[in-house]
This record gives C-alpha cells, structure tokens and sequence, in this order.
C-alpha cells in the first residue's frame, strides 16, 4: 500500500519534529538534514505548488515560476541560515 503525504508532511517526517510547526525552529543540524532530504528528491516529482508552499512555510520565500527553483530556493535558504 502507497501512503500519499504533501512535501511538508513528508519533511516534517524525515526530521522527526513532534509537530509541522517545529520545522520553523531547527537547529542547524536539523536543517542541514532537511536540505540533504529535499536534495534526494527529484524536483519533477513533488508539484510546483507544495515546493512552493515549503518554501513559503519555511522560508517565507517569494513563490518561484518552478519546482527546480523553488526546491534550488529552499535548499539555500536551509543551508545558508
């Protein structure tokens, strides 16, 4: 069985916060892990919109016209606060 869960979801699940709203308050270890989970993933195969709503949530990054750009956007932004 294939379990469907939106790009936050699955974020959220790979760092293991207790809640969503803790991916708002990672340490840079935690972040550092995130950006190398959103780099294993394909930016074609997540919707231009969720890439843009992590970036947004995360973020509160501009939407960008594409996924390789938003998922390019978001990783920076983990990367380099």
């Amino acid at each position: 069985m294939r379990v469907q869960m939106s790009l936050l979801e699955y974020l959220s699940y790979r760092c293991k916060p207790a809640i969503l709203s803790d991916l708002h308050d990672m340490g840079e270890l935690e972040r550092n892990r995130l950006a190398r989970a959103i780099g294993l993933i394909q930016a074609g195969d997540v919707p231009l919109g969720e890439w843009n709503d992590a970036l947004l949530y995360l973020s509160n990054g501009p939407p960008q016209p594409t996924a390789e750009a938003a998922r390019e956007r978001l990783m920076d932004y983990l990367y380099q606060k």
